[in-house]
Parts: structure tokens; C-alpha cells; sequence
């Protein structure tokens, strides 16, 4: 996946947490877009056989799943998407090729 890939993606979960009055379409597409990025994430570094980031990538992959999803306080979501866009800045260069 290439680092521009993690940063669209860091920068569609920060823009989430602003107050803006965005689509409900919007944050679909956030969800589809942050749990293929984690995924994809967790598949690199279960293969570099690593153990504590594929795991925290594949909760992330799970909590912004958008088939089956998973509601969460406004707050909550908030401090989780500002959390995941930290953790993908951090770690771009376990994702990236």
C-alpha cells in the first residue's frame, strides 16, 4: 500500500472529528477507507510476524468495520478516530512498501 494511501486515510479520520456538518455518506466512506487501511496493515505485519501492531490493527479493522457495525458515544468516536490517524501517522512505515 503505498504512504499516500495511509495518509488520505489519516487525514478522512481527523477530518471526521470536526464539527462540520458532513453527509451520513461521508462517514461510510470513512469507515470502508480506515478498515481496508487497517486490514491491509494487520496482513503486513502478521507477515513480518509482529505481534502487538497486526493486533491493534485488526481491532481498528474490526471497530470500523461497515458491515456489521459497531455504535459508539459521539465522544467516543471522536477520541477513537483521533487515536487510530496518531497510530497510522506513527506507523506509516510498517504499512507502506
Amino acid at each position: 500500500m503505498p504512504v499516500q494511501a495511509v495518509y488520505i486515510t489519516a487525514a478522512l479520520l481527523l477530518l471526521a472529528t470536526l464539527p462540520l456538518p458532513l453527509p451520513a455518506d461521508f462517514f461510510e466512506l470513512v469507515k470502508i477507507v480506515a478498515a481496508g487501511t487497517f486490514a491491509w496493515g494487520a496482513y503486513q505485519n502478521f507477515q513480518r510476524k509482529l505481534f502487538l501492531l497486526p493486533l491493534a490493527y485488526t481491532m481498528l479493522a474490526i471497530l470500523y468495520n461497515p458491515v456489521m457495525e459497531i455504535s459508539l458515544a459521539k465522544e467516543i468516536t471522536i477520541a477513537l478516530n483521533l487515536l487510530a490517524a496518531t497510530l497510522l501517522l506513527s506507523t506509516k512505515q510498517h504499512i507502506a512498501e
